[in-house]
């Protein structure tokens, strides 16, 4: 038998939101009508879900004996099921949410039972809990939630084990041991799960209506192309659905308790902003409710508050202390800066004399590292600017004979093994081993990912030699230059820095044009006139080593067809031939993605996409077959 509860607690009971209803019939909010047609109809069909079927009344829990509680409602005692009781907080956090209702828009079930006497019970709980603020949910989640699943009238976990409406045991295990699934038997694949609703936000939720957690899910292809916004359950986000708790497998508890943690991390944020509008709101209340103090005849007028007026703005330096230009900064070319060492070397030569010497010398609660213990007095081992000596590059245990001799007879014994390697830095003293790679390997996939690289380079340096004045024009559709096209195989990484000129003379460019220098978002401010057209462009990228590459742009007329259409049917249909470009699979399926966004395959033509969108997706498909032909992804079955 268990142990009974004699202490009386407040807390929620269920009950049907409609009174003349039979109380027999009446179901917990959270059973989903399966194999029942009926009440699948009285569900969606006449929407007697959510708060139109079911609400909370105030009671208090008298005894609990096993799955059934003794509760007190008005002073009248019943008993009634363990899962028809919910915690106070929880309840509260019901009603929180139907408040919030009113506010907002149809996607929410409204609550006609919500009424006066049960808003007073949620205010005055709001003061007493968190000083007039919203109740917290996310701390409710963590404390109480975050391993128990809100969860159908019967479900079975992975261990046979049955659960009522609530899963005590969802296990906190490392989400990426999860496996792919398969399609078959009812079940359908889940590429991912993007959203979680705790249950008294499903519960009022026009797409959910059940009090269960509720979790948005995005299926596998093709599915996951699917437009479900207009079912009963459906997502606005594409190829995905709200589900209940019940329908997600157990096994998925990794998966849970990740989106549970980032939906805590996103509501804290929103509660914080939620909680200082909420104090500004009681202060301007506050304020334009305070009359001023009526004041005797002759009485002097009182005098008025200085305001306070803020500083102003700290003024920005054009040029450094000592007239010359500004240090501009590596990230930012807004910035500048104003460095000047001064006696820098003098500040740094007083480093030994401060360094801490004895247990005096630290903080309170601090003490030295032991080993290796306490400085001596000339000891310099803090100064970084003197080399190292030998004894303290010298490490004995690594220094003995016998071990130095057998690692330099492995090492030349390696270094004979020259069908699998070579060895290098013989003369530059660089010393490594290259792998012998192309014994080897299958170098086929390699050269074409390079190869179609190549030719994607070429034809972006193409479309840039005609650039419509219009496409710069668009604020929305970004025209940035793909700085990696240009870039030689040494210098493989993004640009500090961008600088462009006129290609004639090297002068600056028109005031109706300009080139953001750190992002390389070429734009327009106005048309220009025919006289103005063609602007040929000379743009540099810098490293922080300076000047590595320059590129010729040209902003031309509008013309009649894109050339960004124009170059994309001959590379799509040259990726989309396997004999021309033999790529690896996983690659193929990779770029197809972001190839199908640029092409239509099925009708094999250009989509119609402006020329911001088409650069950075073309730049993002060189990018990534550059990394496939420089890193082996796959070796030749041949063999194997």
């Amino acid at each position: 038998m268990a142990a009974q509860q004699t202490q009386s607690t407040l807390c929620w009971v269920w009950c049907a939101s409609d009174t003349s209803k039979d109380k027999a019939a009446f179901k917990h909010p959270a059973t989903l009508p399966i194999d029942d047609e009926a009440a699948a109809k009285a569900c969606f069909q006449e929407n007697r879900r959510g708060p139109r079927a079911a609400r909370i009344s105030p009671a208090t829990m008298l005894k609990q004996n096993g799955v059934f509680v003794l509760i007190a409602v008005k002073g009248v005692t019943r008993e009634v099921h363990r899962s028809m009781v919910i915690p106070w907080y929880e309840g509260l956090l019901i009603l929180q949410e139907l408040e919030l209702a009113k506010e907002q828009d149809a996607s929410s079930i409204k609550a006609d039972w919500f009424d006066a006497e049960l808003q007073a019970v949620l205010h005055k709980e709001q003061v007493k809990m968190s000083g007039g603020n919203r109740l917290s949910a996310a701390v409710y989640v963590e404390k109480r939630l975050l391993t128990v699943a809100m969860t159908g009238a019967s479900v079975i976990d992975s261990d046979d084990k049955e659960h009522n409406f609530r899963r005590d045991n969802v296990k906190n295990e490392d989400k990426s041991k999860l496996v792919d699934g398969e399609d078959g038997n009812g079940f359908y694949r889940i590429k991912e799960i993007t959203g979680y609703l705790p249950p008294w936000e499903a519960f009022r939720h026009a797409k959910c209506g059940f009090y269960q957690d509720f979790y948005q899910v995005r299926w596998e292809h093709p599915f996951s192309e699917v437009d479900y916004s207009s079912v009963e359950n459906g997502s606005e986000a594409t190829g995905a659905t709200w589900e209940p708790d019940e329908c997600i497998p157990t096994h998925l508890d990794p998966l849970r308790i990740f989106t549970k943690k980032a939906w805590m991390k996103k509501k804290r944020d929103q509660e914080k902003i939620d909680a200082e509008q909420q104090k500004a709101q009681a202060l301007k209340r506050k304020n334009s409710e305070v009359a001023p103090n009526s004041s005797p005849p002759n009485a002097p007028a009182p005098k008025k508050e200085k305001e306070e007026v803020p500083p102003p703005p700290a003024k920005m330096a054009k040029v450094r202390r000592d007239g010359e230009k500004l240090e501009r900064d590596l990230l930012n070319s807004k910035v500048g800066h104003d460095f000047s060492p001064g006696d820098i070397e003098q500040t740094l030569g007083q480093i030994r004399s401060g360094w801490p010497k004895q247990p005096q010398d630290y903080p309170k609660g601090y003490a030295v590292a032991s080993p290796p213990g306490f400085c001596w007095a000339d000891c310099d081992c803090m100064d970084d600017q003197r080399p190292q000596k030998s004894w303290e590059t010298r490490k004995a245990w690594l220094e003995d004979p016998a071990r130095s001799s057998a690692a330099q007879a492995a090492i030349q014994m390696f270094s004979g093994q020259t069908r699998f390697v070579r060895r290098r830095g013989q003369v530059s003293k660089l010393c490594y081993f290259e792998t012998a790679q192309g014994q080897f390997l299958d170098q086929t996939h390699n050269k074409a990912a390079l190869e179609l690289g190549s030719t994607i380079e070429r034809a972006i340096q193409t479309v840039l030699q005609h650039i419509p004045v219009n496409a710069l024009m668009n604020e929305a559709d970004q025209v940035r230059i793909p700085c990696r096209a240009f870039l030689s195989e040494d210098s493989d990484y993004e640009p500090l820095r961008c600088h462009a000129s006129l290609a004639s003379g090297g002068g600056p460019l028109p005031n109706w044009v300009s080139l953001d220098p750190d992002i390389g978002w070429i734009s327009a401010t106005r048309q220009p006139t025919p006289s103005e057209l063609p602007l040929q462009l000379r743009v540099e990228f810098a490293h922080a080593e300076g000047t590595v590459q320059t590129a010729n742009c040209s902003v031309i007329a509008e013309s009649a067809q894109s050339s960004w259409m124009m170059v994309t049917v001959p590379i799509a249909q040259r990726f989309n031939e396997p004999a021309r470009c033999p790529l690896e699979r996983g690659v193929r399926a990779a770029l197809h993605e972001h190839f199908n966004e640029l092409y239509d395959f099925n009708k094999r033509i250009s989509r119609d996409r402006p020329l911001g969108a088409w650069l950075q997706t073309m730049g993002c498909i060189m990018r990534l077959l550059r990394s496939a032909g420089g890193s082996s992804l796959a070796f030749s079955t041949q063999g194997r």
